[in-house]
């Protein structure tokens, strides 16, 4: 949905009263250009899977980035209601990853029955209900985990709806709702990535081709980089490197072999004092690991390669044995 639309709902909402009173409230104008949105879409929508005769087991609803830049979904849900509520939605879908440019990205709901051939792997799977039948109902992107609510301007208007879509004879739709075109061999298709802030043009019927992002979706880890015991610990309650592999290295000053704390503190060499250059940060930190303390004695200039952690309110480094060394004075 584009920003245009939504500016066209809110000022259209501002006359809706008295248009309304005289019968003559329009539809918004839908650009005329045809190109690739520039926003994540709603791609494609089955909506009767397992039905009788129907292609797939189950439903879904197909995401896709026509842009040329990576889109991050982690706090986004795909939500559902009914075609004549304006109530909240009742269906809701959390999003997770990252959707590279020119990818999709498959959400699966519920099936009606057995009946179909099961989907590729989705990137999400749930239990929703999407309706299939002529009265259809709505679907919504949006950028937040809140649950829509309110008539169709109201939620057209919402700044986190990123795309939206109206079937049947839904009463929230970009424009006008795709009144039919979807079956059980059947599925709504957007043409071309295009958004032009009407559903019943943007969408054609179409054989369903469910297409998953997979592994390209799912964010990889991030890469080890050396950091300061006090960029690790930062001035926050908790690290922001909390399951991060990072290498950093210091002085040991305690070593507990013995007595259950099986590990070691290590600080920054020269750190503290008058002329601490982090007075924000703390320059020292837990290593956790018996393997790891028994390699090191107090006063050992160490280097640690691990993960970081939060345990019981401290920050801690859990490396492997071979991920501890033992070094030259800096």
């Amino acid at each position: 949905m584009s920003s245009s639309l939504r500016r066209a709902v809110r000022t259209t909402s501002l006359l809706a009263a008295g248009a309304l009173a005289a019968g003559t409230l329009a539809a918004v104008a839908a650009p005329a250009s045809a190109a690739p949105a520039d926003h994540l879409v709603i791609n494609e929508a089955y909506l009767n899977g397992g039905s009788a005769g129907a292609t797939y087991l189950n439903k879904f609803v197909e995401l896709h980035n026509p842009t040329g830049e990576a889109i991050a979904v982690d706090g986004w849900t795909v939500q559902y209601r009914s075609y004549s509520s304006t109530s909240g939605f009742t269906g809701k879908i959390a999003l997770s990853g990252t959707i590279p440019a020119g990818a999709s990205y498959l959400v699966s709901g519920n099936a009606n029955a057995a009946n179909g051939t099961p989907l590729p792997t989705p990137d999400v799977t749930s239990t929703i209900a999407f309706s299939g039948n002529a009265n259809g109902g709505t679907l919504a992107l949006t950028k937040t985990a809140d649950t829509l609510t309110g008539d169709g301007a109201a939620v057209l208007a919402d700044p986190d709806v990123v795309d939206l879509l109206g079937y049947g004879v839904s009463n929230t739709s970009e424009t006008a709702p795709k009144a039919d075109g979807y079956s059980v061999t059947s599925s709504l298709n957007r043409t071309g990535g295009a958004d032009t802030d009407d559903n019943s043009a943007d969408f054609t019927a179409g054989a369903p081709t469910p297409t998953a992002c997979g592994e390209a979706c799912v964010p990889g880890p991030n890469p080890v980089v050396e950091r300061t015991i006090a960029a690790i610990q930062g001035t926050g309650d908790a690290s922001p490197y909390v399951g991060d592999t990072v290498i950093t290295q210091g002085v040991v000053t305690a070593a507990y072999k013995t007595g259950g704390f099986n590990g070691f503190y290590l600080q920054t060499a020269g750190s503290g004092g008058d002329d601490d250059a982090t007075p924000d940060a703390s320059d020292g930190i837990f290593v956790f690991g018996s393997a790891a303390v028994a390699l090191v004695e107090t006063d050992d200039h160490v280097k640690v390669t691990g993960p970081v952690s939060e345990f019981g309110g401290m920050t801690q480094i859990t490396p492997a044995a071979s991920d501890v060394v033992v070094v030259d004075e800096p």
